[in-house]
């Protein structure tokens, strides 16, 4: 079984359209520069960042970009992070680590935050964790994933997660598109998830919808997650979270993530950072779907 475990042996950072995202963050970061954008970063505000692997190569730029955040930010948990939102207690900058998909080299990152005692959310496909059908991850990773083969997670790890601190949450079962799901599909998919979590690890709070763009869910499938019993929504839409003008009951909050790439250049993350702080609104925080 050949795993890939080098991100630089699956990402070409040579084709035109890289090379051409290369040049325009790069200008974009220079202006960030110029304007004195960072300034923008000690902003209060709830920062949601989120990866989905970090491979032997992306090691080093973790700690790179910890150390980075770590000067102008304060690390905290999901769940300290949901509480602050709701409570309207967004006092500084804070930042919080997320991760999709339940590949086993996040425990990798894991070991990382542990050194630092930053404590993060790893959102999980429960029907994904301890398969070792390779030719099923084959087609997985190639067709819902975009990737070559990467192992996942199996319980064991899980718990360890779980020992270390961090917490779990779902990323419904086998990273299927909600939005192209049956309403059947939608709540037994969502519910199956919720109850396998729940009684492998004991609590399960938070969710993540696969893809994570506006048009991969819907107002139904958010309806049934709070309904089912889970405390917070979230999604990969760009954005960051200030306090709100009155207390926000957890149906009512929408939670944006940064996704991030480890191997991007520091400066090109900083820009979407930046760039977040800069647009930070109190209607971000409020469920899209409903106008």
């Amino acid at each position: 079984m050949n795993y890939t475990t080098h991100y630089n042996t699956i990402q070409s950072n040579h084709s035109p359209r890289s090379v051409a995202r290369l040049w325009v963050l790069n200008g974009l970061s220079l202006m960030d520069t110029i304007g004195n954008g960072e300034q923008k970063l000690k902003n209060s505000r709830i920062h949601f960042l989120y990866i989905h692997h970090i491979f032997e190569d992306e090691k080093a730029q973790l700690i790179n970009l910890i150390e980075y955040l770590s000067k102008q930010h304060t690390f905290i948990s999901y769940n300290e992070a949901i509480d602050k939102l709701l409570n309207n207690e967004v006092d500084k900058p804070y930042i919080v680590i997320s991760s999709d998909d339940g590949f086993k080299n996040n425990i990798h990152a894991a070991e990382i935050l542990n050194r630092y005692n930053i404590k993060a959310c790893f959102f999980i496909n429960p029907g994904l964790i301890g398969q070792t059908d390779y030719t099923f991850i084959k087609t997985h990773c190639e067709t819902k994933l975009h990737l070559p083969p990467v192992e996942f997670m199996d319980w064991d790890d899980v718990e360890l997660l779980l020992k270390q601190g961090h917490e779990i949450g779902s990323h419904n079962m086998y990273h299927s598109n909600m939005a192209k799901q049956s309403q059947h599909q939608v709540i037994d998919d969502l519910l199956e998830s919720y109850d396998i979590i729940k009684k492998k690890t004991g609590t399960i709070k938070h969710f993540a919808f696969p893809y994570g763009r506006l048009s991969d869910f819907n107002e139904f499938a958010r309806q049934k997650a709070f309904e089912i019993g889970y405390h917070s929504c979230s999604s990969a839409e760009r954005g960051c979270h200030i306090n709100h003008s009155h207390k926000l009951k957890p149906d009512e909050l929408f939670i944006r993530r940064e996704h991030i790439v480890l191997n991007w250049p520091l400066n090109h993350i900083r820009h979407f950072l930046i760039k977040a702080a800069k647009n930070a609104s109190s209607i971000t925080n409020l469920n899209p779907y409903v106008k």
